[in-house]
């Protein structure tokens, strides 16, 4: 029989306890059987079951009434509490409501996120989850494990910087097709058209996150016999327009940072001379988020675009 010090709480069926409170509340076989809408007989195995389980007699005879012994009157003061504990353990909780949530959301991205979408996703946040907090990791060697673990909520990726793996789900948003960044008065901002001599007359700034240093862009100009000549490569999407802005350089970029670049900066954006993939910008997430009503709202507001510019919701229709 065990004893106290031994019990394994997870070996006792949860069918028990509702008997056992009863018993401890009532201290009568009957009461307890009749409180519970089951037979005498059956809240006596019960009883013997329990006796059993936890190794002790838990109610004795004391003339015609049964008495708790120790360690179940003990029982009878925490074991309402606990089972209230466990009821809102196993419940499925409170609906999700964007509106008074203080969840903390995690999205694993780069900084292309931050141009592109972070004012118009603020504003959406204001308006409709004032509350909510959003943590935004980088992409890094940590990125996979957690994001296979549940603690990210959602990934903004570009083609081949996470794995495709069974326990991650992938949903393509949009393709972002590129364009050339230049400050205002620049050379080649004077004609609408940008043709691949004056493309290739001018330095440029290059945005590298996969560690290459070649990228889609030198590929195609390698394909056509053509080179240009890089002066500046950055980590980061949002220095990008201050590069050019400052300088003579062109940039070729997502089409949504050239559109950021000229919102915010003033400056020109030209069709590239050549013609480019258009890179696919991809939503990642467990599989075991996928019933997570928090976690759904959250990939919503990029999977239906209700937190995405005006210039990305047009990309994802063409999409």
């Amino acid at each position: 029989m065990p004893t106290m010090n031994d019990l394994d709480a997870r070996r006792i069926n949860l069918n028990l306890l509702p008997a056992l409170e009863a018993l401890l509340d009532t201290r009568s076989v009957t009461a307890a059987a009749r409180r519970t809408s089951v037979s005498q007989s059956a809240m006596s195995h019960s009883l013997a079951r329990l006796r059993e389980v936890l190794g002790d007699p838990l109610l004795t005879p004391a003339g015609r009434n049964l008495v708790l012994t120790p360690r179940a009157a003990r029982l009878a003061a925490s074991l309402p509490g606990a089972l209230d504990q466990l009821t809102a353990a196993l419940s499925p909780g409170k609906p999700f409501d964007p509106a008074t949530t203080r969840r903390t959301f995690r999205l694993a991205t780069l900084d292309y996120f931050e141009v592109a979408v972070l004012e118009d996703f603020m504003a959406y946040l204001r308006a409709h989850a004032p509350h909510a907090s959003v943590w935004i990791d980088r992409l890094s060697a940590a990125t996979l494990p957690a994001l296979l673990a549940g603690e990210i909520d959602l990934a903004l990726v570009g083609e081949g910087l996470l794995p495709r793996l069974p326990a991650l789900a992938r949903q393509e948003l949009y393709r972002d097709p590129f364009a050339v960044m230049m400050r205002p008065d620049h050379p080649a901002a004077n004609k609408r058209k940008l043709s691949l001599e004056a493309y290739l007359a001018y330095p440029h700034v290059v945005v590298t996150v996969e560690g290459r240093q070649d990228g889609a862009v030198d590929r195609a100009l390698e394909a056509v016999g053509a080179k240009r000549t890089v002066t500046l490569r950055l980590p980061h999407f949002s220095t990008a327009p201050l590069a050019v802005l400052g300088s003579d350089a062109l940039c070729t970029i997502a089409s949504s940072i050239a559109e950021r670049g000229r919102a915010l900066y003033g400056l020109v954006t030209r069709a590239p001379p050549i013609a480019l993939p258009s890179p696919a910008i991809s939503a990642v997430f467990s599989q075991r988020t996928a019933e997570d009503e928090g976690a759904r709202w959250f990939r919503s507001l990029f999977l239906e675009g209700k937190a995405t510019s005006r210039h990305l919701r047009a990309l994802a229709a063409r999409t």
